[in-house]
């Protein structure tokens, strides 16, 4: 799995790979925990239950993504780790995601400070399959 930051002109342009949709998420937990709290680590002291939704797997991703910005928005949580309870999601239908982020509140003792994030953008957002998985695009408004 891996989280690469590219080169953008003024927002964050992240691609994220994974050898399953699985890992696209916990990847994506790793990226916003950077995001918000730089390279510091977050323990994963309190819970929060995530349900999310979309039309396909992007849209999931996005709205998973904009899930945890407002979490750090409204209670400063610093992600640390996400347990999937259920993901499903097909070209047929709806994809859904359920499960528990665990994480613990900004610390400025421990946790870098970071320019603010506004949003998560659908300008270039993409999953798609790839021969080692699942490769993702997801470009953050700075």
């Amino acid at each position: 799995m891996a989280a690469r930051f590219l080169p953008h002109t003024a927002d964050i342009l992240v691609e994220l790979e994974a050898p399953d949709a699985e890992g696209i998420f916990h990847e994506a937990t790793s990226v916003i925990r950077n995001l918000v709290a730089g390279e510091s680590e977050a323990r994963a002291a309190i819970a929060r239950t995530i349900n999310s939704s979309g039309g396909d797997l992007a849209e999931l991703l996005f709205e998973y993504l904009r899930e945890l910005l407002y979490l750090f928005s409204t209670e400063t949580f610093v992600p640390a780790r996400l347990e999937i309870d259920r993901l499903d999601f097909s070209r047929q239908g709806p994809a859904a995601l359920a499960g528990t982020v665990f994480g613990e509140p900004f610390d400025p003792e421990r946790h870098q400070t970071q320019p603010e994030v506004k949003a998560v953008t659908r300008h270039g957002l993409e999953v798609i399959t790839t021969e080692e998985g699942f490769r993702a695009r997801i470009l953050f408004d700075v």
